[in-house]
């Protein structure tokens, strides 16, 4: 008996030898402090008037290949969008086709005024369908109406649409709007209006000389209106309020970069 006690005893001894040597062996459990994950750079969301389509689709390809998300574009006309950014539509970066519509944001606080800068230019030009074209010279007293023989003008809305804004004015410098009001189709935006003109259901339209170049052989250029008959065209882009650090920053500054510009210009744009 007592010889097994003394065996119990040494075994239970082994044991809590074993215990503490492998207490000993096995790593302290410690607080360590999680990770820092660098959160995954957001995608711009990017509101800009409708006739930067195609250009602004190309700028993003060259934004992606440097590495950066690709941008979610929404295009319309400019005064579409910045009622959408005034009912709380969740916008990065808004390009205007012009400087009134910016200036509404602007008054009412909705984009960053420090972020605000003029990107580029543009041209106004009357185009007609490439297989029905027409001749006429763009001045003052001219007879558009009669050019149209009974056919349509597409313009954008210039009750709100920049491209229409800029054709009415035109038109009233010339002299030839009041002969052609009630023949006018009121487009939504200026490449609604384009579409118009390349399906033939205008004799004519006016459009921004860069959608009249992406139309490629859908219409042909009738004429070009002078500088002086319409308000400059501009296009001022500028950070939306309380997204300045956000993905609308980066992109914003990417359309200053070579690669943009140079792509602008191809497209017809002037740099500003």
């Amino acid at each position: 008996m007592v010889g097994d006690g003394l065996k119990n005893g040494w075994r239970l001894a082994v044991a809590a030898v074993a215990g503490l040597a492998l207490a000993a062996c096995s790593p302290k459990e410690e607080a360590t402090p999680a990770r820092s994950a660098t959160a995954p750079e957001a995608a711009a969301r990017v509101f800009a008037a409708s006739s930067l389509t195609d250009v602004l689709k190309t700028v993003g390809d060259s934004y992606v290949a440097k590495g950066h998300p690709a941008p979610v574009f929404n295009f319309a006309a400019s005064s579409e969008l910045a009622r959408q950014i005034e009912q709380g539509a969740e916008a990065d970066v808004f390009i205007s086709a012009d400087e009134a519509w910016m200036d509404y944001l602007n008054e009412r606080m909705l984009i960053d005024p420090a972020t605000r800068a003029t990107l580029l230019t543009n041209k106004l030009v009357l185009i007609a369908p490439t297989d029905h074209p027409f001749t006429i010279e763009i001045k003052k007293g001219m007879n558009l109406k009669a050019a149209l023989k009974g056919g349509k003008l597409a313009i954008g809305n210039p009750d709100s649409v920049p491209a229409g804004k800029y054709a009415k004015q035109a038109l009233d410098y010339l002299g030839a709007w009041t002969g052609v009001e009630n023949d006018a189709a009121r487009a939504e935006n200026v490449r609604a209006a384009l579409r118009f003109v390349e399906a033939g259901e205008a004799a004519a339209g006016i459009v921004y000389a860069t959608d009249a170049k992406a139309s490629g052989d859908k219409v042909v250029v009738v004429g070009e209106f002078p500088a002086d008959s319409h308000t400059p065209i501009t296009y001022p882009a500028a950070v939306t309020a309380g997204k300045g650090e956000g993905a609308g920053k980066g992109f914003l500054g990417f359309l200053a970069s070579p690669e943009a510009r140079s792509a602008f210009e191809a497209a017809g744009f002037g740099l500003h």
